[in-house]
């Protein structure tokens, strides 16, 4: 009976780098390696701020599911700061570049914020500036594949709540825009995503719609909606790169 050959194993480890001197790179340019590896591997968290936020609310009610098309089109939706909130507020007259925005049209402006209850609202949570995740990002460097380590903190918690309008002359745009955000919260909350991350909407209520008039004497109706997102910010200022590595090489060799 023949002896089975007998393999000879040799093993190559490039010893890893330990501590920060990849921070060097900056975040842009390990950014820059990260676009010629895979892109399943680029799922180091990013940065999301209040602009993101505010940004995903308008979008959810402007080209979401809280889009409103009448007659075949589209109701446009306008997101308020609540400087030009003031001035709206004093004449109840959207103003475009063309001084002239036809009825029904939607607006949509953030009224309140707090520390957040995505996660319940215990007295005692994870220490959030306190990094406990850690990510291993693979990237390509001097045509090797090296890993990042990074060291990040939890993201922080905020509640905010969005005022949601609809401006029409017409009771029936109203029943029609009532009808699809009942519809959409009909169990209890929606979701959102951004860079990935769901974070739920709550429909908290709904002021029954109210004749108003404005500065030119047109009447028209207006219902308003208040609608929380229980989300969250972080920064990738905030990550730390705690130590880098290589994949050890093996090499086989048959005798």
């Amino acid at each position: 009976m023949a002896m089975p050959k007998k393999i000879k194993y040799s093993l190559d480890l490039n010893p890893p780098k330990i501590g920060n001197n990849y921070l060097e790179y900056g975040f842009e340019r390990i950014a820059e390696l990260m676009k010629l590896t895979d892109e399943k591997t680029k799922y180091l968290p990013r940065t999301i701020m209040f602009e993101d936020l505010d940004l995903a609310v308008s979008d959810f009610v402007d080209t979401g599911k809280l889009e409103l098309v009448m007659d075949g089109k589209k109701v446009p939706c306008f997101y308020l700061l609540n400087e030009r909130w003031g001035e709206f507020e004093r004449t109840w007259k959207f103003m475009d570049g063309d001084h002239n925005v036809p009825t029904p049209y939607i607006t949509v402006r953030r009224i309140e914020k707090k520390i957040g209850t995505r996660l319940g609202s215990a007295k005692s949570l994870i220490p959030q500036l306190m990094k406990f995740r850690y990510y291993d990002v693979p990237i390509l460097d001097e045509g090797q594949v090296i890993f990042l380590r990074f060291k990040t903190p939890e993201p922080i918690n905020v509640d905010l709540t969005y005022e949601v309008s609809l401006f029409s002359k017409y009771a029936v745009d109203i029943n029609k825009f009532d009808e699809t955000v009942f519809k959409e919260f009909a169990a209890k909350q929606s979701y959102i995503f951004i860079d990935g991350n769901p974070m739920p909407l709550f429909l908290d209520n709904v002021t029954e719609a109210n004749t108003i008039e404005n500065i030119d004497g047109d009447k028209f109706f207006v219902s308003k909606y208040n609608i929380t997102l229980r989300g969250f910010i972080r920064n990738e200022e905030d990550f730390q790169i705690i130590k880098t590595y290589r994949k050890p090489a093996f090499s086989v060799q048959v005798i």
